[in-house]
Parts: C-alpha cells; structure tokens; sequence
C-alpha cells in the first residue's frame, strides 16, 4: 500500500498517563506511603524542609480523571525527602517512644526511669 496508517511505522504509542504531567506529580496520600510516615510526621517533615503542595496545571490528568480535591506534591520534592537523614531520626524516635510507653505500662521502673533522664 502506498500510505500506511501512522501508528504502524511509529515506535510504540505511549499509554494515558504515563508521561508528561501525569508522572510529575504525586498525592499526599501516595507520598506517605513512599516515605512510610504518618501524617503528622509527613506534614511535620514537609514544614522542616519547606515543602509545600502545588497545583497541576492539568488537575484531571494528574488525578487520572477524576476531578476529586487531592492535594499534590512534586515527585521529586518526595524523592528529596526519601533521602532526607531526618527521616532516620523521625524513625529512631518513633521506635524509642514505642519502647518507652511499653516499658510504662507494664511498670518496669529501671527502663522507664532512662528514658525520663533521656
């Protein structure tokens, strides 16, 4: 044949909504799970840092379609943060504080008498 139709002498067609402004961005919900945090740490490591939501430019894309109000942050503000040592520390705590509140509770008075000094 003399014309063929475009998509056959093309590379391979790009699927909806995976590039462009669809991938530039992630949800604060999506974000948590990436850095595996809670929110009030999530929003505390955010305020440290100076991280703050944006708003796409193409909000259904992004949304994939929806046009639900999500709060969006850049991928690569994440990954900045996923590699942040605070993170480290935020973890550490949360371990130490998980250790201290059993060591109360169950009345063991040397440990919890530590981490009252500490």
């Amino acid at each position: 044949p003399l014309f063929r139709s475009r998509s056959c002498t093309m590379g391979k067609q790009k699927k909806k909504g995976q590039s462009g402004e669809a991938t530039n961005y992630v949800s604060r919900n999506q974000a948590q799970k990436r850095l595996q945090l809670s929110l009030a740490d999530f929003r505390r490591l955010c305020i440290l840092k100076g991280i703050y939501p944006h708003e796409p430019r193409k909000k259904k894309v992004v949304n994939r379609g929806n046009s639900a109000i999500k709060t969006f942050y850049y991928v690569k503000d994440i990954h900045y943060l996923a590699h942040e040592p605070l993170l480290v520390k935020f973890r550490q705590f949360k371990a130490f504080m998980k250790k201290f509140r059993r060591a109360v509770n169950r009345d063991d008075d040397d440990t919890a008498q530590i981490g009252r000094a500490v």
